[in-house]
């Protein structure tokens, strides 16, 4: 059952610090909400949770902290507080999340990035096969029902919960390719939603960061290095030694991309494509780029 926002409490040094936040990021996973998260941090008027995923609206996560463990993640100072959470859209593996969140934050401005549903999955892969979660072959892991692959990219069911809650005008969503692309323009845009000065600019705007193409796949032993260095010990020897250590003992093997169009079964790009013309027709835009038509 859960605690009632009356009931549940807080450490007493947090306690009645801080403030709400009123701009959530509610996905989606692999679509560029670290890269917005650390972009809008940059800006002045712009208050960022650190750390980015609170997570908070999850029964199962930190919903029981209570509300001034929430507040204390942001500065009240700010006119814009952000936090950023892409499992919230992972309905129906998560329940009630816009519930939840409508009955503390319902003037809260909602964002919404997506990307090609196909190239999403295939990133979130390439991230869980780098820490060795996978369950079996790539086609029998995106489609097994303990995974949340397919749920994630399904946009406009995930957005379907929330406008039983949110009101139409209070949700922005937009493609990653357009934060990658034309950043500033993007940028620009959000920082107009969310009521922030939208003709700041910051030179971090031109990092590019979190390529999936990067990433690695941790051997075993690989594996065993990266759990002692989030030890309390190895919390104390500098990251670049962890970071040495995996590349000189080759802790590591570089991740070849599974080209999923070809792989998925009809059935399943049927109801991805279903979902994008929901989410096209909700949006006025096209996502012509897709590889799902």
């Amino acid at each position: 059952m859960e605690a009632s926002l009356e009931t549940r409490q807080s450490p007493p040094a947090e306690r009645g610090a801080g403030a709400l936040p009123n701009v959530i990021v509610i996905g989606a996973q692999k679509c560029g909400t670290s890269t917005l998260h650390y972009y809008m941090g940059f800006h002045p008027e712009v208050s960022t949770s650190d750390p980015k995923e609170l997570n908070f609206f999850i029964e199962a996560t930190n919903w029981d902290r209570g509300l001034d463990w929430y507040r204390g993640h942001f500065d009240p100072a700010k006119a814009v507080r952000l936090e950023s959470s892409p499992n919230y859209t992972t309905w129906p593996h998560h329940e009630d999340i816009p519930k939840r969140m409508a009955e503390v934050v319902p003037d809260a401005k909602l964002i919404f990035v997506v990307r090609d549903p196909v190239a999403r999955i295939e990133a979130h892969w390439v991230h869980n096969y780098a820490k060795r979660r996978e369950r079996g072959s790539v086609i029998e892991t995106i489609t097994h029902p303990n995974t949340t692959y397919l749920l994630r990219s399904r946009y406009f069911m995930q957005l379907e919960r929330f406008l039983e809650f949110y009101d139409r005008e209070q949700i922005l969503v937009f493609q990653q390719s357009d934060l990658r692309d034309r950043r500033d323009e993007q940028l620009r845009e959000v920082f107009e939603f969310v009521g922030a000065d939208p003709t700041f600019r910051h030179k971090a705007f031109d990092t590019v960061r979190h390529r999936t193409a990067k990433k690695r796949r941790a051997t075993k032993a690989g594996m065993k290095v990266q759990e002692w260095s989030r030890t309390d010990f190895g919390k104390r020897i500098p990251k670049v030694f962890w970071n040495y250590a995996e590349a000189g003992l080759r802790l590591s093997r570089p991740i070849e991309r599974p080209n999923l169009r070809d792989q998925l079964p009809d059935d399943v790009l049927e109801v991805l494509r279903d979902d994008a013309l929901k989410l096209r027709e909700f949006t006025g835009r096209d996502f012509a780029n897709w590889s799902i038509w």
